[in-house]
């Protein structure tokens, strides 16, 4: 008599326990976006085709930890998020960096921030991520496949972009300056003079020592640009490989952004 009701009990607890999802969780949880950087394939704003800034693609970073990070082609952007059921929710304010960019760069910076405080929903199908509102769907693939992170030695890392910590500005027309890294040391151009010198590497720093430049005169474009390379080649610097693109920065906030050279 006593049996019976007991065993039902442990049945209903039993059939009122969730189904264990694994450990990634539910395919809707956000679980499976942790630690993953996505880059954009198609935009689609009010039913169109919708094109970026010229050479820049839309980037997604989740970290894991609640945090989603967004890049548009000039300022980084970011905030801690709820991704849970499938939709990607920021729980407070969106901050962004303040580099002075191209006006349609910082429209596009606009887009993307109002695009996800607009709390898109997101699928996952494979490698390819998708975020949708009412009035814009983004397409992303996970940047393993579309673009792996070239490695540090070995590539020339051309610089198209100047960091001061404030503002953001581009290679004067037909400067080309370089870096190529290898056995601890840095070699390459800074726009009108070549250079090399010492440049041991850490996971996340490179400590630089002893650079020197032949010494030939420049125009005053092109010095600018000179002494911007050399500047950001001083002590030990922060590098972030992503894709083809490399950062390096200061810690006086001056930097640089390169890309990997066509071979």
């Amino acid at each position: 008599m006593r049996v019976v009701p007991l065993l039902a009990v442990l049945l209903l607890a039993a059939c009122a326990q969730p189904l264990d999802a694994g450990a990634d969780g539910p395919p809707d949880d956000g679980a499976v976006l942790a630690g993953r950087t996505f880059l954009s394939t198609a935009v689609v704003r009010d039913g169109k085709p919708y094109e970026l800034f010229r050479g820049t693609r839309l980037r997604l970073t989740l970290d894991g930890k609640g945090h989603v990070g967004a890049a548009a082609g000039c300022n980084s952007m970011g905030g801690d998020a709820d991704l849970s059921g499938g939709r990607l929710r920021m729980t407070g304010d969106v901050s962004m960096t303040e580099m002075g960019c191209d006006p349609k760069l910082h429209e596009q910076d606009a887009l993307v921030s109002g695009f996800l405080q607009a709390g898109p929903r997101w699928e996952l199908a494979g490698d390819v991520l998708t975020l949708r509102t009412d009035t814009m769907e983004v397409t992303l693939q996970d940047q393993e496949s579309a673009d792996p992170d070239r490695p540090l030695t070995g590539t020339r890392w051309q610089v198209d972009t100047v960091l001061d910590g404030q503002s953001a500005g581009s290679v004067p027309a037909g400067a080309t300056a370089f870096l190529e890294f290898a056995d601890g040391k840095v070699q390459g151009h800074t726009g009108c003079n070549n250079l090399g010198g010492t440049a041991v590497l850490a996971e996340k720093t490179i400590a630089f020592a002893d650079i020197f430049t032949t010494k030939m005169a420049c125009a005053d474009d092109v010095d600018k640009l000179e002494r911007a390379v050399l500047a950001t080649l001083k002590g030990d610097v922060t590098w972030q490989v992503t894709a083809d693109r490399l950062t390096l920065t200061g810690p006086d906030g001056h930097g640089l952004q390169l890309r990997a050279a066509q071979k």
